[in-house]
């Protein structure tokens, strides 16, 4: 899962736009589906949202949770 959210200049007060990409973050966690991650996207975001109301957007990626022995470095 990869995150970004975006920001407001330092000085806005009920900001309503335009919006620019301020940073991102990537989840430590693997999930057993996509639904999971979607669900703690959603989760996180609101768990932000109770002190920072800047937008934040998530996708969830397929990465693999292991590679084969002899997988290419």
């Amino acid at each position: 899962m990869v995150f970004w959210i975006y920001a407001a200049p330092s000085n806005a007060v009920n900001w309503d736009g335009p919006w620019k990409f301020g940073m991102s973050r990537t989840a430590e966690t693997t999930f057993q589906n996509e639904g999971a991650c979607r669900q703690a996207g959603v989760e996180f975001i609101a768990r932000m949202h109770k002190g920072m109301l800047a937008p934040m957007r998530f996708q969830c990626i397929q990465v693999p949770a292991s590679l084969p022995k002899g997988a290419p470095r």
